[in-house]
């Protein structure tokens, strides 16, 4: 009610914005509703207003100095209680579009919870593509994001983070048609705070520098969607979710495969009971890491998956991930304890700290046990449920052009094909680009002004803590651990 009873305020003020341009300042309409009228400051007019139930609203009308016609009024909300930055952000923009011969019209309003919503739903608008800028110009950002942007509805590349911003920098402006003056590097990643052509970002770096950058980035006012696995520990990922909540921004984990239809229908199947009572599920996600690192192309293979500091362990926080996600969200539970078991066949190329392959078993309260699997020692998918009246299994397809996919490998501008199929049968589903559905998704998470996102910081924080009692379990032998989310 009370979103209402501002959203009929500003329709008020918006109509009688458009004739601001062509009015002096004495003929506005809200003349009568504040006596600071009078009070100008050059082309800046400041009034405020008596509050709206709980809400204090603040209106700042930018009038353009030689404006002729009727022009449309630009609306941007600010909380109170955000920083400074914030606000002056919005001020920028206003004087910049009143230079131009737009009204602007600001409201600076303070209301605890409703602030971050309303501010997005009305600033960001339905049809306007929100400005994404990467962190992180490696193999997955060059080979998996930007090749599916232009695919987006709801987004658009307009920058880059990057510590090469005078080679790779420029070669990614040219290539993708943003200005260079939107090519930042990692010591001025804050400055995109004063950019408002970017309004979200994805992090694309190695995994010990999730948290830094999205937290800046947070910091900075901007969404921050973070590639799995979110951090390399359950502080980091707490520090992360409380960066955001200050900051009033989403943040959101890459588990695309919540909106990757094999997936989406095989959950809808297990959820309607088709395979009667949950009793177990196989889950992997291994490929030929250590088979690359040998190869004829070992110099172009990523090397940071060896550093236990950078990449926070082993197969585990790389790819084990993904089957702890299959079997949380095939089930709809979380599991209440684990067991871990690591090894390695080729020491001479994994150092401490990081295992070959780790095997690992959840189990849950209803008794359903899911055997995990995540290892470099050879490419091999599985994601299979089974109960007591069949199975539902995800496997790798195979695409027009003969291209085989995977279970759960993602989409590089061409689609990853999937198969789905309840016992023998296979069960039809679209073959997607992953990483546009899931970036669209959340764009669209934030024009609606939602509070939070379908694959959360909370559940990437869920499934670190799972990984760390997995690894808690194996250096004690394999001994089961309980888990707990609190």
């Amino acid at each position: 009610m009370l979103l209402l009873r501002i959203a009929l305020f500003l329709s008020f003020i918006i109509l009688n914005g458009l004739l601001v341009a062509q009015e002096e300042w004495e003929s506005l309409p809200p003349v009568k509703l504040s006596p600071e009228l009078d009070q100008r400051v050059e082309s800046h007019l400041d009034l405020t207003f008596a509050k709206i139930g709980d809400c204090e609203l603040k209106l700042h009308l930018y009038r353009p100095t030689d404006a002729e016609g009727k022009l449309p009024a630009i609306v941007c909300i600010h909380g109170g209680g955000w920083g400074r930055g914030d606000r002056r952000h919005h001020a920028t923009i206003a004087k910049a579009m009143a230079a131009r011969g737009y009204v602007t019209v600001t409201i600076d309003y303070r209301l605890s919870g409703v602030a971050p919503s309303f501010h997005q739903a009305l600033a960001h608008g339905g049809g306007k593509k929100l400005g994404l800028t990467i962190v992180g110009l490696g193999g997955y950002a060059s080979g998996c994001i930007a090749p599916e942007v232009a695919a987006c509805e709801h987004v658009t590349l307009a920058g880059v983070v990057t510590g090469s911003p005078d080679t790779k920098g420029k070669d990614w402006a040219t290539q993708h048609g943003f200005p260079e003056d939107a090519i930042y590097t990692y010591d001025t990643v804050e400055k995109i705070a004063e950019d408002d052509r970017i309004d979200m970002v994805h992090i694309a770096l190695p995994n010990s520098m999730h948290a830094e950058y999205a937290i800046k980035c947070a910091k900075a006012g901007k969404h921050v969607m973070v590639e799995k696995p979110m951090a390399i520990s359950s502080e980091e990922c707490e520090a992360m979710i409380a960066a955001a909540k200050e900051a009033g921004v989403l943040l959101g984990v890459n588990y695309r495969l919540h909106w990757e239809p094999h997936h989406v229908k095989a959950i809808e199947l297990v959820s309607k009971g088709v395979i009667g009572d949950m009793a177990c599920g196989n889950y992997e996600f291994s490929w030929g890491y250590s088979r690359g690192l040998v190869g004829p192309n070992k110099d172009k293979v990523k090397k940071w998956l060896l550093d236990p500091k950078m990449a926070g362990g082993g197969a585990l926080f790389d790819t084990g991930v993904y089957p702890i996600q299959a079997a949380c969200y095939l089930t709809g539970k979380e599991p209440v304890s684990v067991r871990g078991f690591a090894s390695k066949v080729h020491p001479e190329l994994f150092p401490d700290g990081v295992e070959e392959t780790m095997s690992f078993e959840m189990l849950f309260d209803d008794g359903f046990q899911a055997l995990c699997r995540a290892s470099y020692s050879q490419s091999y998918h599985q994601c299979t449920t089974l109960g007591n009246g069949g199975f539902i299994e995800i496997r790798g397809g195979l695409g027009e052009n003969g291209r085989s996919g995977s279970a759960f490998t993602q989409s590089n501008g061409t689609p990853n094909p999937k198969a789905l199929f309840h016992n023998r049968r296979e069960i039809a589903a679209e073959q997607t680009l992953q990483q546009a559905v899931l970036l669209d998704s959340f764009a669209t998470a934030i024009k609606n002004g939602d509070k939070t996102f379908k694959t959360s910081g909370e559940m990437g924080l869920r499934d670190i803590r799972i990984a760390e009692k997995v690894y808690e379990s194996a250096a004690k032998g394999g001994v089961g651990v309980e888990v707990s989310f609190r």
